[in-house]
């Protein structure tokens, strides 16, 4: 089990994050260069820097030039790697092209495009949402390369990634040029589909072609004889009065016969509500069933097809969101 950070820690990251936001505000398009990119040695690195010094002592202790000069080519190489590093990754380009729909708890496809303009391209580039898994890319040079980066989401709505980590260790491993790019991105989340009682639509007329009916609604439906144990408000008192014999009166209710994924017919909290929706409007889908989305504030006519389902799933996801907007 992961350790929770400590509030000072907590502080200076976020405080950190500031200042990285001020070099590199949101942006789609991001370039790196001097402003964003940042160097240090990595752990290989440091081991490196301390032979170096263990080394020279050594040279210095025993007057020995060789172990000097040995000293001395390992921190030309030292400095060199630090300038490769650097100009490995400076004058890359990232932008962010679009994202991938998903549901609740799957992960989010965001599409990158990486274009890098050094002569040599760009060498063992690493790429990383916060949590998420590490992609590794080279790029030859002005060939833009689309990759397709993965984020995990928790939850329904607008899923933003966070800060996108860039690094790389070449060419030897020993100096880490990194960047945080807070890119301007976003991936809409689904409702995760869960099975759930089939939600009931009453036609407006209740007698439309091909729907269903239902015993026990308010329409009436006809009479039928007496039989013991029928309710005393049912009995057609009128043709007993009549003389006609003693009857019943029958009451059904009217479904109509699209499918429709009524707000109402489903007594569950919201999200649950929410993914029961969700879950038959990818059944209706996958049956060739028209339907249509019934929710407080927006009504869409029950229909078939990619951009229906699409603008059906994209209510759901919405519906309640702070500053979501219904098209």
């Amino acid at each position: 089990m992961s350790r929770p950070l400590s509030n000072w820690r907590i502080a200076w990251e976020n405080r950190f994050y500031r200042w990285v936001d001020q070099r590199t505000p949101k942006a789609h398009t991001v370039n790196l260069n001097r402003k964003n990119l940042y160097t240090f040695p990595n752990l290989a690195g440091l081991v490196y820097l301390v032979i170096i010094v263990i080394i020279w002592m050594l040279g210095t202790n025993y007057q020995n030039n060789l172990i000097l000069a040995l000293a001395y080519l390992m921190i030309s190489v030292f400095v060199v790697s630090i300038l490769h590093a650097f100009t490995n990754m400076a004058g890359l380009t990232v932008k962010f092209v679009g994202a991938k729909p998903a549901f609740a708890g799957e992960p989010a496809t965001f599409i990158l495009e990486l274009t890098a303009t050094h002569k040599f391209g760009c060498d063992y580039l690493e790429l990383r949402w916060p949590g998420g898994d590490t992609q590794l890319v080279t790029l030859n040079p002005n060939e833009p390369l689309r990759v397709n980066l993965l984020a995990h989401s928790k939850e329904r709505g607008y899923l933003q990634p966070g800060r996108l980590l860039a690094q790389s260790h070449f060419p030897l491993g020993i100096i880490r040029c990194w960047t945080w790019l807070n890119l301007d991105a976003q991936a809409l989340i689904y409702p995760a589909p869960i099975a759930s009682e089939e939600p009931k639509h009453q036609a407006s007329d209740g007698h439309q072609e091909g729907g269903s009916s239902q015993r026990g609604g308010d329409d009436f439906s006809g009479l039928r004889g007496y039989q013991p144990g029928d309710p005393i408000k049912h009995i057609a008192w009128k043709q007993y009065a009549q003389e006609k014999g003693l009857f019943t009166k029958e009451y059904e209710a009217f479904f109509s016969a699209e499918k429709w994924l009524d707000w109402n017919s489903l007594s569950l909290p919201q999200e649950p509500r929410l993914s029961g929706l969700c879950y038959w409007a990818l059944q209706y889908e996958q049956r060739q069933i028209p339907y249509g989305l019934s929710l407080p504030g927006i009504t869409l006519e029950p229909a078939l097809g990619e951009v229906h389902l699409q603008a059906v799933l994209k209510a759901l996801a919405e519906f309640n969101l702070p500053g979501a907007t219904h098209q």
